[in-house]
């Protein structure tokens, strides 16, 4: 993806002892009885930029080229440089001490974050459909070492059924239904359920309208109405909406 590797780094070495600068820290020590054989490795939890916190498994908005939409990633791991180690114990001696924005980036562009890549659908190969929300991302397989000064915001990102159920969308929500390999350009699952005459997946973002016989999805659009038009009648008939086939077939009222 155009950009996206920039500021990406190579895994660490497996050797590595990864430090953490906030206090987020999990050690797993191992001695034999001789402890001749002691290996430490220190799992970094969370890192703290500014007033932020970032955890594994958080969703973020990271830094594209200018012009660009964010990108987005989920957090996988940290890796922190080892001068951060000793940073942090002349921090403790004056803990109260607020840091700066240019400390802030600074510290930041010396913690290594591995991510894994969400796509919007116009990034993959296929491109963008019809049936693509606003707010669609792929989970994918990509994944990257980049700097955790790229890192803009937390963002979240739901399964379909729990975005319907927002009460409101704003720039900082995105759903996820399809997971995306990148090197083969797959989406799992590769077939969806599709509704109305157009044979189109669910796009949340197009209104539909139930039919009150069959229980069919249908756009407006397709059955040659508005959305303003099917509100104003059925509000004045007090009753269901019913499609041109069971119309005919079940003699329901016809509505448009």
């Amino acid at each position: 993806m155009a950009g996206r590797n920039e500021n990406v780094l190579p895994p660490p070495p497996s050797t590595s002892t990864l430090l953490n600068t906030t206090g987020g820290v999990e050690n797993n020590n191992n001695n034999n009885n001789n402890n001749t054989n002691k290996t430490s490795k220190d799992v970094i939890k969370y890192i703290e930029l500014g007033d932020e916190t970032y955890n594994v498994h958080d969703v973020v908005s990271m830094k594209a080229p200018e012009g660009e939409k964010p990108y987005i990633a989920k957090i996988l791991r940290f890796d922190v440089h080892a001068d951060e180690k000793e940073k942090k114990k002349a921090d403790k001696n004056n803990e109260d001490k607020k840091e700066t924005n240019e400390e802030i980036e600074n510290r930041a562009d010396k913690i290594n974050v591995h991510v894994s890549w969400y796509y919007r659908p116009e990034e993959s190969a296929s491109g963008r459909k019809a049936f693509h929300g606003e707010h669609e991302v792929f989970a994918s397989d990509h994944t990257d070492w980049v700097k955790a000064s790229t890192i803009e915001s937390k963002i979240h990102v739901y399964t379909l059924a729990d975005y319907q159920e927002l009460q409101s969308v704003n720039e900082k929500s995105f759903f996820s239904r399809f997971a995306y390999k990148a090197a083969t350009s797959e989406f799992k699952p590769d077939h969806v359920q599709v509704f109305c005459k157009c044979s189109m997946p669910y796009n949340p973002d197009l209104f539909m309208v139930e039919c009150g016989e069959c229980k069919e999805w249908f756009h407006p659009a397709c059955i040659g109405t508005s959305r303003e038009d099917l509100d104003k009648n059925l509000k004045n008939s007090d009753s269901e909406w019913f499609c041109d086939e069971c119309v005919r077939t079940h003699k329901r009222p016809k509505i448009t």
